[in-house]
């Protein structure tokens, strides 16, 4: 049993941080492509992740402790297909002409490893069929291509990473798992029956919204953000003004709204004329980039100032501002989204706002 629980233990443990790194290239794709993130989809999808991940890992772990050959004949092939009926009818304990024995069959590890391999990509089936809208054909064919990597991967000792095969490679694994999949495709209606159809879905994210949502806004800033970071490590507040006021004034001005982060995800910035002005944008980020993450960034300068000459009288002050500063900004945000409410406060003073295109 914990030859299928370390696997599964291990899934869970790395899928956090499999989860955030494809997080991001998850919502810029969705948002370009349909407008919203949808949850149900995302849903489908990072279950999918995880489904993936927990297959590979059950091929793969546990792995051995010493690199040496594991297999005694040195033998690591077989492809002798159906090989694993011979195995099983070897070693049962079942008769075939007496049904009340067929319960021995899920005590033996031959027919477990049958079971387990006849299994294993059922899910991948129902996936590429239901979400991937992939047909017959196809899915037998990606089943067949994931199974062959698989093998590959333990044939080749994780690709060079130890010197011998550490399992063998079964053209009987390569059957039953494309098998699987193939039974993953026709059971797949009765799957369908309980969850929407995903064509709907997909049809209703492209059909919702005129202004941003404001996870889309926030992970366009975020890439808007880690842009400019990348300037912003070569100097102080002085290259701090430069940089955003090139980025977030001047490059939206001359392509009336847009940034990176928002082109990623099919977002500009719209006055009440089709044109956006320089003082409408001057108006907006004086107030997001200066009023706020500049004037955060004076303030920490301050209180580390202070705290190295030991003013502490003076640092407790300038930790009550920052504290009120970080306090309101996150109070106003939070109260707009409950409101479900698109004009912030920068947004409300420049008249400047993120739509979708």
């Amino acid at each position: 049993m914990n030859a299928y629980l370390i696997p599964i233990e291990t899934a869970l443990i790395f899928f956090p941080f499999i989860a955030a790194i494809m997080s991001i290239p998850y919502a810029i794709h969705d948002y370009r492509k349909y407008g919203k993130v949808h949850k149900l989809k995302t849903f489908l999808f990072f279950s999918f992740v995880f489904y993936i991940m927990t297959a590979f890992f059950l091929t793969l772990l546990p792995l051995p402790v010493v690199d040496k050959p594991r297999i005694p004949s040195g033998h690591y092939v077989q492809l002798i297909p159906f090989n694993f009926v011979h195995d099983i009818m070897k070693n049962t304990n079942a008769v075939l002409s007496d049904p009340r024995t067929y319960l021995h069959l899920f005590s033996e590890s031959a027919f477990i490893q049958a079971l387990f391999n006849a299994i294993l990509l059922l899910p991948l089936g129902v996936y590429l069929r239901y979400y991937f809208k992939r047909n017959l054909k196809q899915t037998i064919f990606i089943t067949f291509l994931v199974s062959l990597f698989f093998e590959v991967t333990q044939l080749t000792g994780i690709y060079g990473i130890y010197k011998y095969p550490y399992r063998l490679f079964d053209v009987d694994d390569l059957i039953l798992n494309t098998f699987s999949g193939f039974l993953g495709y026709l059971i797949t209606p009765m799957f369908t029956y309980i969850l929407p159809d995903i064509n709907k879905v997909k049809a209703k994210i492209i059909s919702e919204g005129k202004y941003s949502t404001y996870p889309k806004r926030i992970i366009a800033f975020l890439i808007d953000w880690c842009i400019c970071s990348v300037f912003l490590m070569f100097g102080g507040i002085i290259v701090f003004i430069i940089v955003t006021f090139i980025y977030f004034i001047l490059i939206p001005y001359f392509t009336n709204g847009f940034t990176v982060g928002k082109k990623l995800l099919k977002m500009r910035l719209k006055g009440p004329n089709d044109k956006l002005t320089f003082i409408q944008l001057l108006k907006r980020y004086g107030v997001l980039i200066y009023g706020y993450f500049l004037t955060s960034d004076i303030l920490n300068s301050a209180s580390t100032y202070l705290s190295n000459i030991e003013k502490y009288d003076f640092l407790i002050l300038i930790t009550i501002l920052q504290l009120a500063l970080n306090l309101y900004v996150f109070i106003h945000i939070i109260s707009h989204m409950i409101k479900h409410d698109p004009i912030l406060l920068h947004d409300k003073i420049s008249g400047v706002s993120n739509i979708d295109i």
